[in-house]
């Protein structure tokens, strides 16, 4: 990226974050002191003057604006998806909101109305979501053409170099072009083009314009890095580091400081303290409540199972959980009784006979899962997390994949990281099993909340809904 993009790709995104503030503080006043509003809720005291909230905007955006930078908002470009950078507004949203609150509660020299700082809330938020996407828009037209992107170069030949290459050269949006290869030995990935070796990666980088190197250290051969810092000496470009560390062994997830020496954590329980807490917490209150708004529902999809076919209404099954223990999975029935006893425990395809008419259209919506908020409220699941398989399979996978017992340190999920990116059904366990393991090492709440928020998505697309 030259220097002209660096600087006015943040400057925009700054002014529009700073237009959506003040915007929605204008827009807040003017709903909260209109004549339809007023007349609902009368005006206490004299109506503010202007002035005071002019100061309010100005304060408000500055404080946003803060949180934001510090935040790593104005960082680009951004790999993250849209979910992701918008979550992010929120997350760094509400500290400057509190801020702001916490600062008019102790000057007494104005008095603001309450209504209006609620109003506020919404309307400065909704506009700095609304802003947040069309300045993504926005950039994903530029990147396209080819305008503010990062030039970069990989050097070394690790297993994960060729990954990693193919992911940014298919999406262009995420603002950078993988110009070439450095090293001795050329990385197989099709329109990849050597651009040297190491010795002399500073005249490439003035050569080719690069701005970043992403280095792929491959394993059991000499670390390129010293050798690369050298040759960098005296130009301005960044390195990007992959650490050729294998999944089973864990990633760097954060660096601890024991007397002054740095400690990677590779592997930590992601439940600890009050982190369990407040997820268990969390899978109590929204499972009581779904539960409860969807009794109607379950009601009728009862009825209707019990008339399409003969035998039970839910179906009981065995999963693994968390610590591989075992537990009772509640299902409606959607398949015909004795649906396995010629087969044995086999997974579910397209077009299976086994199916009833009431539970293909069930298993299309994921209707069939809804007795499993129950499991949710009982401890056995979460309402994220992976999906519980049976132990048939599990004694299996355990058996072929290298650290599959990683997706046990969770409680299974209602939903999950791999059935919100398509990986459900007859797909793939390898590849399930790598978003397993992502998501037990990268867990959050809102890591849970963009799951849940994507499930709609998946559920509408239906993609290996069988």
């Amino acid at each position: 990226m030259n220097s002209t993009g660096k600087i006015w790709l943040p400057t925009a995104a700054l002014l529009l974050d700073a237009w959506a503030v003040l915007i929605g503080v204008w827009l807040a006043f003017v709903i909260r002191f209109s004549q339809p509003v007023t007349e609902y809720i009368p005006i206490i005291t004299a109506m503010p003057p202007i002035e005071w909230y002019i100061m309010l905007a100005v304060i408000f955006a500055f404080l946003t604006l803060f949180s934001f930078l510090a935040g790593g908002l104005y960082r680009f470009p951004r790999q993250d998806s849209m979910l992701d950078e918008l979550t992010s507004v929120i997350k760094y949203y509400m500290p400057a909101y509190t801020l702001m609150l916490a600062v008019l509660f102790f000057y007494r020299n104005a008095s603001f109305s309450r209504l209006t700082m609620a109003i506020l809330f919404l309307t400065s938020g909704g506009f700095l979501l609304i802003g947040r996407i069309f300045n993504r828009w926005l950039r994903e037209k530029l990147y396209s053409l080819g305008v503010a992107v990062r030039r970069a170069a990989v050097v070394g030949d690790g297993d994960q170099a060729v990954p990693i290459v193919r992911h940014i050269m298919q999406h262009p949006e995420f603002g950078i072009e993988v110009v070439g290869s450095i090293g001795y030995e050329m990385i197989p990935v099709e329109g990849l083009k050597s651009l040297g070796v190491i010795e002399n990666t500073g005249q490439t980088v003035s050569e080719y314009g690069l701005d970043t190197l992403i280095i792929a250290p491959a394993a059991g051969k000499k670390d390129v890095l010293p050798q690369l810092v050298r040759a960098c000496y005296g130009v301005n470009v960044d390195f990007l580091y992959l650490p050729d560390i294998h999944p089973s062994n864990g990633r760097p997830k954060k660096v601890m400081d024991v007397a002054g020496i740095p400690l990677w954590t590779l592997k930590e329980n992601p439940f600890n303290g009050w982190h369990g807490v407040v997820k268990r917490a969390a899978d109590i209150v929204f499972s009581s409540f779904l539960i409860l708004v969807a009794s109607p529902l379950i009601l009728i999809i009862a009825i209707t199972v019990k008339i399409d076919s003969s035998g039970s209404v839910f179906y009981r099954q065995r999963r693994i959980g968390l610590d591989g223990c075992e537990f009772d999975c509640l299902k409606f029935r959607s398949m015909k009784i004795d649906a396995e006893a010629e087969t044995g425990a086999v997974w579910a395809k397209p077009g299976d006979e086994r199916v009833t008419r009431i539970g293909r259209m069930l298993r299309r919506w994921s209707m069939d899962e809804l007795p499993q908020f129950w499991n949710v409220l009982k401890g056995d699941m979460s309402l994220v997390g992976p999906r519980p398989e049976r132990p048939e399979f599990v004694s299996q996978f355990e058996k072929m994949i290298n650290g599959y017992h990683e997706r046990h340190r969770v409680r299974a999920g209602l939903t999950g990281w791999a059935q919100v990116n398509g990986l459900r059904g007859d797909t793939p366990i390898e590849e399930r099993t790598k978003y397993d393991r992502f998501y037990v090492e990268n867990w959050s709440m809102l890591f849970d909340l963009k799951i849940i928020m994507m499930t709609g998505l998946a559920i509408i697309k239906g993609e290996n809904s069988y």
